[in-house]
């Protein structure tokens, strides 16, 4: 992979390429992944960053959080342990956010290795870690950034709310390079039907959701003097 340039001082860490699409800029890098797939690519890193941020969807475990609601999330719990987000960053990102008429939560994060499917599932997870949001790369990037001594924080943006189930096919969608797999997607709707209305609402939420992260990623000066306290 090549490196960025010296002038680069963002990383963004992301599941999906479309996430990390949004997030490249002349000074970002934007790498999308999971888990040992972003874990090798972010082995190849070698610039330092000011920031490395969590960026992308989110599934919602507060049952307050909406499709489109933007989280900041101020740790990731995962495996019994707890990685804190830089504080005053994640506070700055939300008032940021805020003011710019974002509808903005601050919370822990819980970080998975697989979807959280049924409302059931996300119920237990928040119960059993205290956080309002969920996903997949978060623990990955906190553990990159501590390694690598740079603050860290993680803006992510609601997808599926903690009320909506997702159907079982999304666990095979994504590619571990961060794609979607359409012909997995096409012969599950084949071999199950039913799972049609699900991935319909599920389309529909995510459609809400990247265009909030759009919006979030195009505010003029959001991470403008974000991190500086690390170099």
């Amino acid at each position: 992979m090549k490196s960025a340039e010296p002038s680069s001082r963002l990383l963004f860490i992301s599941g999906l390429k479309r996430e990390a699409a949004i997030a490249r800029a002349a000074d970002a890098l934007a790498i999308c992944g999971s888990g040992e797939t972003l874990r090798e690519k972010l082995a190849e890193v070698t610039t330092p960053f000011r920031l490395i941020v969590s960026f992308g969807l989110c599934g919602g475990l507060d049952p307050a959080l909406r499709s489109g609601d933007v989280f900041i999330g101020t740790r990731v719990v995962a495996g019994g342990a707890s990685v804190m987000a830089d504080e005053s960053v994640a506070r700055e990102l939300a008032a940021r956010l805020g003011s710019a008429g974002e509808r903005v939560s601050l919370g822990a994060v819980a970080g998975v290795d697989a979807p959280i499917l049924t409302r059931t599932a996300k119920d237990a997870l928040r119960k059993a870690t205290m956080a309002v949001g969920v996903d997949m790369e978060s623990q990955i990037a906190a553990r990159f950034a501590a390694d690598h001594k740079a603050s860290f924080a993680i803006l992510r943006v609601v997808s599926d709310p903690a009320g909506r189930d997702l159907p079982p096919l999304v666990t095979r969608a994504m590619r571990s390079d961060g794609s979607i797999d359409l012909g997995a997607v096409a012969s599950a709707l084949v071999r199950s039907p039913a799972q049609t209305p699900g991935l319909i609402a599920t389309a529909r939420d995510s459609a809400i959701a990247f265009a909030a992260l759009r919006r979030c990623r195009r505010l003029p000066g959001l991470f403008s003097g974000l991190g500086l306290a690390h170099l």
